[in-house]
């Protein structure tokens, strides 16, 4: 079973940009993998005093958005990962350090 990793950006156009990130054999690869793109992008947008609503509204404007599928089941988005939960969350502890 193979797990693909896409990314989806440029939202507010008629048609989003999809890339192909990668293959990967487990989902917890496939999700250590979307979870180090959303890393990249907040960490690389965030400036000192911004708050995790700010760097979180920057994500959802211009971030690319990750899912993972799941050749098999044509699975949308598999159990154990969201990519706007993780960002929220992260964007939350990107903040709170930086105090």
């Amino acid at each position: 079973m193979a797990y693909f990793v896409e990314g989806v950006s440029e939202h507010r156009e008629p048609e989003p940009q999809v890339r192909r990130i990668g293959e990967y054999n487990t989902a917890a690869e496939a999700i250590a993998v979307a979870q180090k793109a959303i890393a990249q992008f907040l960490r690389g947008e965030f400036k000192r005093g911004m708050s995790a609503k700010k760097l979180y509204a920057l994500y959802e404007e211009r971030g690319e958005h990750t899912f993972i599928f799941q050749d098999e089941a044509r699975t949308f988005n598999v159990p154990g990962f969201d990519h706007a939960d993780y960002a929220r969350t992260l964007a939350a502890e990107i903040c709170g350090r930086a105090k």
